[in-house]
């Protein structure tokens, strides 16, 4: 039987699942990156936006011509506060632009990032120079350290002031991968970066075949 009292619950129930239907439309729209009209259509969910979880291209300016690196961030935690990652130097420098001649291969850092403030962070990076060895094994010709201090300029952007730190396989007397606490590195370099976030990009328009000549 429909009585007063279930019509005053069941608008109540409609009232709420209309609010929620709003709610759920506006923070659908506000997830999308903003100056993206491709991404504004697409529902993302990930609400990366002002976070720095996630896929970046990082950009550092040399006299040599500009390091590109791809740099993923994983969270750590619930709260964003840490950071681990994977940066792979697309074109990669093992010679420290000519510091460590024997080395030939420096393509990976390792990174761990904490949060520094609102918009701030800071990580640190590892990575090893190499050499083909005698045995199975590469060789360690050098052990780099980094140390970068950025902030987030936009929603996908950020920008920051970093050191790279090198030391010599002796440095590392436990053999631990790391230089030995104390140890001051041969090599210490200042560089600027900016990195744009990868964000959802429409697929091209196929290249149209040429048709085979006719006999």
């Amino acid at each position: 039987m429909c009585t007063k009292r279930n019509i005053v619950v069941l608008l109540a129930i409609v009232l709420v699942l209309l609010l929620s239907t709003t709610v759920w439309t506006v923070l659908g729209g506000s997830v999308a990156a903003p100056g993206s009209t491709y991404e504004s259509t697409i529902i993302r969910g990930e609400g990366l936006e002002w976070s720095a979880a996630g896929p970046w291209l990082c950009t550092v300016p040399t006299p040599a011509g500009p390091i590109f690196m791809y740099h993923i961030m994983y969270p750590l935690d619930s709260m964003g506060k840490r950071y681990s990652g994977v940066c792979w130097q697309v074109n990669d420098n093992p010679t420290s632009f000519g510091a460590f001649p024997e080395a030939d291969q420096s393509l990976t850092w390792m990174t761990l990032t904490v949060r520094t403030g609102v918009d701030s962070f800071e990580t640190t990076l590892v990575s090893h120079h190499t050499k083909k060895g005698k045995g199975p094994l590469r060789e360690t010709v050098a052990i780099s350290i980094g140390n970068c201090t950025w902030r987030l300029t936009g929603p996908n952007s950020n920008e920051g002031q970093a050191t790279v730190a090198t030391y010599l396989p002796a440095q590392d007397a436990n053999t631990d991968g790391f230089p030995d606490e104390g140890q001051k590195p041969v090599l210490c370099v200042p560089f600027t970066v900016t990195s744009q976030r990868l964000t959802m990009m429409r697929g091209c328009v196929p290249t149209p075949i040429p048709e085979p000549p006719k006999p």
